[in-house]
C-alpha cells in the first residue's frame, strides 16, 4: 500500500512564437547524462589565466561608484573634496544632498511573468552552459585558509548553544577565501527592505536569486549584488558590484516552493568580467547521488559576511510543483542567508545551477494504520525543474 504524503512548509532561508521561440511546459534544458561525480571533478588541475584583463574590469577594481539622484531643477550634484586637518594623505569628498538620502540605483521592472508567457519568448537554442574569461583563474576546489573553515557556534541570549534549523548533524559547510572561477561568481544580495541573501552569476548581465529576494511589494525599490563578498566588500576589487536594472519571477509570499527562483538584470556586465555558470535540468534518477555543491552567505558561517560552501550535497526526493516548478529536497546545511545561493554540479567541467535555495519544510507521512504511527521528515527546499531553467533561458534570450 503507497503511503500519502501531505507537506507543513515554513521558513524562508508574447501569443505568436518567432522561429526557434517557445519551449514546452516540461521540456529539458541540459545534459540527460548525470553530473561528473565530485571526487573526479576534485582531480582536475587548476586553470590558469592566459591573458590580461579588460580595461572595464580593472577600472572596476579600482575605483568605487556611488550613486548621486540630481537637484530639484535637474542640476549636477555638487562635490567638494579637501584635504583632512591633522591626517597627512587623506582627502574628504562632501556632497549637497537631500536629507533624508540613501545612495541606491533603483531597479526599472520587477514583473511576476506567467510561466506560458516565459516559456512563449525562450529561444530553444539558447546556451546552457557557463563561461569562463580567459583572464580569470579557475579551480575545482574553493581554497580554504586556517581558521576560516568551520562555522562558529550559535547562541541563544541566555548563552545556550543553538543549532537553527535545518542543519542536519554536524554543520558541514565551510568558509572560503577564493575569487577564482567559479567561486568568485557567487554573491551577496541586499534589498530596500532590509533583507539579505545569496545568488550567481548565470549570464553577461544575469543573477539567479530566490524569487522571495525581490522586493515586489516596494516601489520605488532597489537590489544590489556583491560578487565574492568578503568582509564588506568584493573580492574582486572595490567597485566590482552591481544594482539591479529589472526582474523576473515570483512572489511565494516567504514559503519555499518549487518554484521560488528568479533571473535579475544588471546594470553592469559583471558576467563579461568574472564569468557566469551554466544551468541544467534535474533528472529523479540522480537522487541520493552525492553530485552537488551548495553556495551562499548563511549568517550561521562568519556572520554571513564570508562565502561557505558544502560539497557532496544529495537530494533524496523531489516533488513537481507549480509553473514549472520541482523541490528538490536534500539533507544540506542550509540557514536564513542561503536563500537564493545556487546549488550545482559539473559536466565535463563545466559548472551548472540545477536550483536554488529556497527554504525549508517538513513532510508527515501517515503510517500504514492502524499498525504504524506516521512520521515527519525534516528537509531543505532547492527549487529548480523545468520552469527553473526556462526562467534562465528566457534570460539568456531576452537580456543578453
Amino acid at each position: 500500500m503507497a503511503r500519502r504524503k501531505t507537506t507543513r512548509k515554513a521558513g524562508r532561508a508574447s501569443a505568436g512564437k518567432a522561429a526557434g521561440r517557445g519551449v514546452a511546459p516540461l521540456e529539458f534544458h541540459g545534459e540527460n547524462e548525470p553530473p561528473e561525480r565530485l571526487e573526479r571533478v576534485m582531480q582536475r588541475a587548476p586553470l590558469a589565466a592566459e591573458k590580461p584583463p579588460p580595461d572595464e574590469l580593472v577600472y572596476a577594481q579600482t575605483h568605487r561608484t556611488i550613486y548621486l539622484p540630481s537637484g530639484t531643477r535637474g542640476e549636477k550634484p555638487r562635490l567638494e573634496v579637501d584635504p583632512v586637518t591633522g591626517q597627512r594623505g587623506y582627502w574628504k569628498a562632501s556632497f549637497e544632498l537631500p536629507s533624508p538620502f540613501a545612495a541606491h540605483l533603483p531597479g526599472k521592472t520587477a514583473v511576476r511573468e506567467k510561466p506560458e508567457v516565459i516559456r512563449a519568448e525562450v529561444n530553444r537554442r539558447a546556451a546552457v552552459s557557463g563561461y569562463r574569461p580567459g583572464w580569470v583563474k579557475g579551480s575545482y576546489y574553493p581554497r580554504q585558509l586556517p581558521g576560516l573553515g568551520k562555522p562558529e557556534s550559535m547562541r541563544s541570549i541566555r548563552g545556550r548553544p543553538v543549532t537553527p534549523l535545518y542543519v542536519f548533524g554536524s554543520d558541514d559547510r565551510l568558509a572560503y577565501l577564493d575569487s577564482s572561477w567559479p567561486w568568485g561568481l557567487v554573491g551577496k544580495i541586499f534589498n530596500n527592505e532590509g533583507w539579505v541573501g545569496s545568488g550567481a552569476l548565470i549570464g553577461r548581465r544575469l543573477v539567479a536569486t530566490a524569487g522571495h529576494m525581490v522586493p515586489w511589494g516596494s516601489d520605488p525599490w532597489w537590489m544590489r549584488f556583491v560578487p565574492a563578498y568578503y568582509d564588506g566588500g568584493s573580492l574582486h576589487g572595490a567597485g566590482v558590484e552591481s544594482y539591479v536594472s529589472d526582474a523576473r519571477g515570483y512572489d511565494v509570499s516567504g514559503s519555499p516552493t518549487g518554484y521560488d527562483w528568479a533571473v535579475l538584470r544588471l546594470y553592469e556586465p559583471l558576467g563579461d568580467w568574472l564569468g557566469y555558470f551554466g544551468y541544467n535540468g534535474y533528472s529523479s534518477s540522480w537522487e541520493d547521488d552525492a553530485y552537488w555543491t551548495i553556495l551562499g552567505y548563511p549568517g550561521g558561517v562568519a556572520m554571513g559576511q564570508r562565502p561557505s560552501y558544502q560539497n557532496g550535497v544529495s537530494v533524496f526526493d523531489d516533488d513537481s510543483d507549480s509553473n514549472g516548478g520541482r523541490e528538490l529536497e536534500t539533507k544540506g546545511d542550509i540557514t536564513p542567508g542561503n536563500s537564493g545561493g545556487p546549488m550545482f554540479g559539473w559536466w565535463s567541467g563545466d559548472p551548472r545551477l540545477v536550483g536554488v535555495v529556497s527554504g525549508q519544510e517538513e513532510d508527515w507521512s501517515p503510517g500504514f494504520w492502524p499498525w504504524e504511527w506516521g512520521e515527519v521528515e525534516k528537509g531543505n527546499v532547492v527549487a529548480g525543474g523545468s520552469g527553473f531553467t526556462s526562467m534562465m533561458a528566457w534570460g539568456r534570450t531576452n537580456w543578453p
